[in-house]
C-alpha cells in the first residue's frame, strides 16, 4: 500500500508555494458567526513536487484548494496569512491582479469534472480560452496547439467542436485536464481529480497526472478522500481535520508511522486486501462545527488518547523527524492505538 517509488529528477528543492497561517471564513452576512474553514495553515510545496491533501469532508481541504487560485465564492475571504507562489505574494492582491495569475501560473481542476466547463460552450472554445486571455500561443496556432493537448489526454481531435454534456465522465476529467495544463501552469491544485470515476479510469487519471507532471514539472496539490490514491501519487501528505493541518510527512513515512490519532484511525479504514474485513475500522463521531470550534485538540472528542490538557490546550505541529510534523500531545503513544 505504500506509495510507488517516483523516478523523477528533481534536481533541487526549489520551494514553489509557500503558505504561512492562511486562514479563510465562510460568513452569509456581517452579522453571522463565520465558518472558520481554513484555520492557520502552513505548507510549502517544490516544484515537481506532489503534496497530498487527506481528511473527512468538510475539514477545508477543498476551501484551502480554492484560496490559493483565489477563487472562492463571494461569502469566502482569506482574512489572514501569507500565500507566495515563486516569490510572488497572491494571496492579498485585488481580485482583478490575480485574474494574471489564475491558469497561467496556477490552474485547478475542480471537483466534480463538469464543475469545471459552460454547458453553453464546445470543448474545444472553453479549453482556447486561457490560450486567448494570457496570449500564451498566437490565435492563428490555438486550434492546433489545442489538438496537441488533446493528445496528451489522450483524446480524439473531433471533441474540440462537443458540448460538455456530450463527453462520458472519464472523457470530461480528461479534458479538464488539457484545461488546467494548457498554459502550463507553475502549480496544478486537482480536487477530488477521480471522483464519480470507475477505478480503471481512476488509475488513468492518476497515472496521466503523474506523466503530465514529470514532462511539465509543475508543482502538484492532489485533494482527496482516497487515501490509498494520494499515498500512490503523492510525494508527501499533509492531514487536515477542523480546519487545521494536523500532520504532515513523506507517503511511505505516514504510512508506516502516523504519529497523529486522526492519522492512524484514517489509515486503519483503509479496505485492504491483506487485512480481513473484520479490521477496516470507521471513526466514531463527527468533525467539530467550524463556527465554535473547541478550544482544545479539535479532535479530543473523538481520540482514545484524549487527556484533560487536550480538551484544555490545542497542540501545535511539531518535529517528530526530518519532514514530519503532528500536532500532538501524544504522538508516542499513536502506534499503541
Amino acid at each position: 500500500m505504500s506509495k510507488q517509488t517516483h523516478d523523477r529528477a528533481r534536481t533541487t528543492e526549489e520551494t514553489l508555494l509557500s503558505v504561512r497561517n492562511l486562514s479563510t471564513h465562510y460568513r452569509e452576512g456581517e452579522d453571522d458567526v463565520p465558518v472558520r474553514a481554513v484555520d492557520g495553515v502552513d505548507l510549502e510545496i517544490a516544484r515537481g513536487e506532489t503534496y497530498g491533501l487527506v481528511g473527512e469532508s468538510g475539514c477545508g481541504k477543498s476551501t484551502l484548494g480554492l484560496s490559493l487560485i483565489r477563487a472562492l465564492p463571494p461569502q469566502g475571504e482569506i482574512i489572514d496569512g501569507e500565500i507566495h507562489l515563486d516569490g510572488r505574494e497572491i494571496g492579498q492582491p485585488a481580485r482583478s491582479a490575480v485574474k494574471d495569475v489564475q491558469w497561467a501560473d496556477i490552474s485547478m481542476i475542480y471537483q466534480g469534472a463538469q464543475n469545471a466547463f459552460n454547458p453553453v460552450k464546445t470543448v474545444g472554445e472553453q479549453i482556447r480560452e486561457p490560450l486567448r486571455i494570457h496570449d500564451v500561443v498566437p490565435e492563428g496556432e490555438r486550434a492546433g496547439h489545442v489538438e496537441e493537448l488533446l493528445d496528451k489526454v489522450n483524446l480524439q481531435p473531433d471533441i474540440t467542436d462537443q458540448y460538455p454534456h456530450e463527453l462520458s465522465g472519464g472523457m470530461k476529467q480528461r479534458a479538464a485536464i488539457a484545461m488546467a495544463i494548457a498554459c502550463e501552469p507553475e502549480l496544478l491544485i486537482a480536487d477530488e481529480p477521480t471522483t464519480a470515476l470507475d477505478v480503471i479510469v481512476q488509475a488513468e487519471v492518476l497515472n496521466m497526472l503523474q506523466r503530465l507532471q514529470e514532462e511539465l514539472n509543475f508543482g502538484m496539490l492532489v485533494i482527496s478522500h482516497n487515501l490509498a490514491a494520494i499515498m500512490k501519487l503523492s510525494d508527501r501528505v499533509g492531514v487536515m481535520y477542523g480546519g487545521e493541518l494536523v500532520e504532515t510527512a513523506p507517503s511511505e513515512v505516514l504510512y508506516d508511522s502516523p504519529r497523529h490519532p486522526y492519522t492512524a484511525r484514517l489509515l486503519r479504514s483503509l479496505i485492504d486486501p491483506r487485512r480481513p474485513p473484520e479490521q477496516v475500522e470507521t471513526i466514531e463521531g463527527t468533525p467539530p462545527d467550524l463556527r465554535d470550534p473547541p478550544t482544545g485538540c479539535r479532535f479530543a472528542d473523538r481520540c482514545d488518547l484524549a487527556t484533560e490538557q487536550c480538551t484544555a490546550e490545542a497542540p501545535s505541529l511539531e518535529a517528530m523527524s526530518e519532514r514530519h510534523e503532528a500536532a500532538c500531545f501524544h504522538h508516542d503513544e499513536v502506534s499503541e492505538l
